[in-house]
């Protein structure tokens, strides 16, 4: 009679055992979601920042984080790099191959390098049109004076030194304060 009852007592053990480990896996999906809504709220942000439209204020530290939260790790010289496995950052519609966050010299910029669109693409989206005759790319890069301390600049084509190597990009998107 007691073993009979120490195998009714185990079986009734194993299966809450397994019922509690059930919604795990459910939970993990449901988490997976919740970071995917998270990282494009992230994204958002940061295109209405980079836009920089008038009154735009930022820190370093703050922007630096929601890169982080989008999917970028800080690499050589300060930048942020994209994880090589796992789904790719992506701003304006595009693949982010590397940012920039910088605060010295009495100006702010956020600055990202984008895969795929090309300059004069980037700057027809954000309505930019005014060209960049400092700006040192073969294709035109473009400008626009948001108020009198913000700049929005979009470059084309060129590449960026990080360390012993560099990344080419098509276009940057640049959010530049005056302090």
């Amino acid at each position: 009679m007691k073993i009979k009852r120490l195998v009714i007592l185990a079986g009734v053990l194993a299966s809450f055992g397994a019922s509690a480990q059930m919604p795990v896996p459910l939970l993990d999906g449901a988490d997976t979601g919740g970071k995917a809504a998270a990282q494009a709220q992230v994204g958002k942000q940061l295109e209405a920042l980079l836009q920089c439209k008038a009154g735009t204020t930022f820190t370093a530290k703050a922007v630096e984080a929601e890169f982080q939260a989008l999917g970028l790790v800080k690499g050589p010289d300060g930048f942020l790099l994209p994880l090589r496995k796992g789904p790719q950052p992506s701003l304006f519609g595009d693949q982010v191959l590397a940012a920039l966050v910088s605060d010295a010299d009495g100006e702010k910029k956020v600055v990202v390098y984008l895969k795929k669109q090309t300059g004069k693409q980037l700057a027809k989206k954000l309505g930019v049109t005014k060209i960049d005759e400092q700006a040192d790319t073969d294709e035109p890069s473009y400008f626009k004076q948001t108020s009198q301390k913000t700049t929005l600049l979009v470059g084309s084509a060129s590449e960026v030194f990080l360390g012993n190597s560099s990344i080419k990009y098509q276009s940057a998107v640049t959010c530049q304060l005056i302090k």
